[in-house]
């Protein structure tokens, strides 16, 4: 069976033969690992190579689901189903530390939605107990536990009879604990224990990213905003009203899912319809993006460099450099007309062609007076069984 050891110094798990702690460096050469918890642990019982194989086995297809996963609550219930899944307890729970530090708040619990209104301060409880001492714990026998609290059983109905807990770390950091309850062959063991503080470890990594995500996202969709309405508001010489963005934009998932674009470039491309008029801020104040403009330029030749423009500004930005060639080619066709002049028309792709072929019927209110030799026959197809 494969061994664990706990660092004495920074008290995560690592494999028994290993010299070094890989993530503090402290030396275990020789040394057996941290001492017991203050409450009794029972000793791991033997277990075949054949179940610890299948054991370590379910924990990488888990780690695999987690970093995967996008949505934080199922992230979560993905996490209480594995807790259960590879200890074999009856139910589980993951509390996450609020954002005063002071309490947990249930985010899952197996079988009981009431536990969900219920917060338990950091320091009471067993739960509380881990959270504020950053340490995992086994409670056997719960009742003659003087930490552990039976009113949530009195609530409930539940008969709580064995309780394995972890904490959530990142770095010194708490996220949270999760928690597995009642095993349902014998007690928990100190091989349970181990398991779940690596999962748990792997977990709070997970919730820390998937938060990161959805920040980044409501970053970014926000920033959108923002642009999109910088961008009208100077009046772009487009021969349309505000609101021009979001309507091209509008068009896209309906297109796309025409030309049986998959949901990722969908998306890009309803952002890059958003943006595609971005090289009027540009024109605005050339100096800010370091491009030089000859100020005695007529307003339609300004106006012809937009899009060349927009293509430099979103080029440096990690999160919008994909959209440059849809911004630099909106006003350019596969005929060889439009503008910038002497672009490669092989780059013309037909997601590109979606925002140029809806920037024309939005600049005239009325597709007949698009010509069809413009534009690739499958994206005219597409446009016209769209708008009709």
């Amino acid at each position: 069976m494969i061994m664990m050891n706990i660092c004495p110094k920074c008290e995560k798990v690592i494999l028994s033969d290993y010299k070094f702690c890989p993530r503090c460096g402290y030396s275990i050469y020789g040394k057996k690992g941290a001492e017991e918890p203050a409450h009794a642990v029972p000793a791991a019982a033997p277990v075949a190579a054949g179940e610890d194989t299948s054991k370590v086995l379910q924990f990488f297809n888990v780690a695999q689901t987690l970093t995967t996963a996008d949505d934080i609550d199922l992230l979560l219930k993905k996490i209480g189903s594995a807790v259960e899944e590879i200890l074999g307890a009856e139910r589980s729970s993951i509390m996450l530390l609020d954002d005063t530090g002071e309490n947990l708040y249930f985010k899952t619990a197996t079988g009981e939605d009431i536990l969900k209104k219920l917060k338990i301060p950091v320091g009471m409880g067993v739960a509380g107990w881990i959270a504020q001492n950053k340490k995992p714990d086994i409670v056997n026998d719960p009742y003659n536990d003087e930490r552990f609290s039976p009113d949530t059983d009195k609530k409930t109905g539940f008969k709580t009879r064995s309780i394995v807990g972890a904490p959530m770390m990142v770095g010194d950091e708490l996220v949270g604990i999760v928690e597995a309850i009642n095993k349902t062959d014998g007690e928990f063991t100190k091989d349970d224990m181990n398991t779940l503080m690596g999962f748990a470890g792997l977990a709070a990594v997970s919730i820390v990213n998937t938060k990161l995500k959805t920040d980044q996202k409501n970053f970014f969709s926000n920033m959108l905003d923002f642009l999109i309405i910088g961008t009208e508001a100077l009046s772009s010489p487009e021969p349309t009203k505000s609101g021009h963005a979001w309507e091209i934009a509008k068009y896209v998932p309906h297109i796309g899912r025409e030309l049986g674009f998959d949901r990722d470039k969908i998306h890009l491309i309803h952002n890059a319809a958003l943006m595609h008029d971005i090289g009027f801020l540009g024109l605005a104040n050339p100096e800010l993006i370091g491009l030089r403009i000859d100020r005695e330029l007529d307003s339609n030749a300004k106006y012809r460099l937009h899009p060349i423009i927009g293509s430099e500004i979103v080029k440096g930005i990690k999160m919008m450099h994909d959209m440059g060639p849809y911004i630099l080619y909106h006003h350019q066709f596969k005929d060889g007309s439009g503008f910038p002049e002497n672009l490669p028309l092989d780059q013309i792709t037909p997601e590109i062609e979606v925002i140029s072929i809806l920037e024309q019927y939005c600049i005239r209110k009325d597709k007949r007076a698009l010509d069809p030799k413009k534009f690739s026959p499958a994206v005219y197809r597409a446009f016209d069984k769209v708008i009709h």
